[in-house]
């Protein structure tokens, strides 16, 4: 099964750089992940180890921008991504609603193509009459490129002699079965299921996901259901569905959706245990490894229609933007840590943090983090001065008795 994520990079201040007509330079700017898409990683990841399958996360945007925040999704609750692709074209430049979905929605099906390609090649062996050993080979090359499940092909020592290539070739499964077995893996594959968060910090039109879904129909040639809000999610691998609940105003909505499908989580989400039953499966269905390169594709490798992307397929009009400042957050006058000047990105034992502005709350961070910025003098207690600063923009200094 394939789990695919969608995050988008958002700018950590609203509108610091934009254009006349209202496009983010995202290129000029610190990008952040949207905080709501969080969530989606969650909702993944409990899917991952309840259906089994990957968990591969998709993105549009400036890649050179994009690739520092999707290598810190390898190593997301619990198991992290697996694979991480990147939709990068000047040509996708400010696209809306309508334009980022269609554009993701190419990206969504040149990834499952792909996978349904490298099971098709093994069907095709088959039943070309390619021998055992053609066919253990061919499975063995596409399980290291990552195209294809344990259950086809593994090296793992709790797997051994349960693939269908070393069942073959031990002559314990006929030809013929081992068609059905693939055709039955072909159909997983096809069951995919794509997560985003509820909407964008610097978009909130939470139409994005649902309109995924349209275009995915359109393209697919068969219906993609789509559901908003999700607050509860539960996995059935052996019916090929997920119960979904969510909350609609004063009612509680609890819903069985077939898969494929696009789901988008609600901030009010709470990862599930998978049961231990489905330990099981979901190994046997899981994929080799994780890619840690990200995959970038253009326009032209989509396939996509020049005439629908970007500002050229981009029907909405939007007005100049304003810089807002950053969203709002508590502090106490001589308890909140902050930083005391800007600091830029930095690396603290293999992770990536930063960029910080001047008096950005830092009590979130690790504490070996919050010691090694101590010791160079770049985190301080929340000030009285502080406070004032942040109120008309003044740096003040109070006189103190000596």
């Amino acid at each position: 099964m394939l789990i695919i994520t969608l995050y988008k990079a958002v700018p950590a201040r609203t509108t610091k750089i934009v254009t006349v007509g209202g496009v983010l330079r995202r290129e000029e700017m610190d990008l952040v992940m949207n905080p709501f898409d969080y969530k989606a990683v969650e909702a993944a990841d409990y899917l991952k180890r309840a259906f089994g399958g990957k968990v591969v996360s998709l993105t549009m945007g400036p890649d050179f921008k994009l690739k520092s925040i999707a290598s810190n999704l390898f190593d997301a609750p619990v198991e992290g991504v697996d694979e991480s692709y990147i939709l990068s074209d000047r040509r996708m430049a400010g696209a809306d609603t309508w334009a980022t979905a269609y554009t993701v929605s190419l990206g969504v099906k040149k990834i499952v193509e792909t996978h349904l390609s490298a099971v098709d090649e093994l069907l095709s062996l088959l039943r070309s009459d390619g021998s055992a050993e053609s066919f253990a080979e061919k499975a063995r090359e596409l399980y290291e490129k990552n195209l294809v499940p344990n259950a086809v092909y593994s090296t793992l020592p709790t797997l051994r002699g349960a693939t269908l290539a070393e069942r073959l070739l031990g002559g314990e499964i006929s030809r013929e079965e081992a068609v059905r077995l693939l055709e039955k893996i072909r159909k997983e594959v096809e069951k995919f299921i794509v997560i985003a968060g509820i909407k964008t910090s610097d978009g909130e039109t939470g139409s994005t996901g649902p309109q995924v879904a349209e275009a995915l129909t359109g393209m697919l040639g068969k219906f993609i259901p789509s559901v908003t809000y999700v607050r509860e999610l539960e996995a059935d691998p052996e019916a090929g569905n997920v119960y979904v609940e969510r909350k609609l105003g004063d009612y509680i909505q609890k819903l069985r959706v077939p898969l494929p499908c696009v789901i988008t989580i609600s901030t009010d989400y709470r990862p599930r245990t998978p049961q231990l039953k489905l330990k099981k499966r979901a190994r046997l269905y899981s994929y080799a490894k994780k890619v840690m390169d990200s995959v970038v594709w253009n326009a032209d490798m989509l396939g996509a229609d020049p005439q629908l992307i970007g500002l050229a397929g981009s029907p909405t009009i939007v007005g100049p933007g304003i810089d807002v400042g950053s969203p709002p957050v508590q502090k106490f006058v001589g308890k909140t840590l902050v930083f005391s000047n800007r600091v830029e990105e930095f690396e603290f034992n293999g992770k990536k943090y930063g960029p910080f502005e001047r008096l950005a709350k830092a009590d979130e961070l690790p504490q070996e983090v919050l010691e090694h910025l101590k010791g160079r003098g770049l985190v301080k207690v929340f000030s009285l001065e502080d406070l004032v600063e942040e109120l008309f923009g003044v740096r003040v200094s109070v006189a103190r008795e000596h």
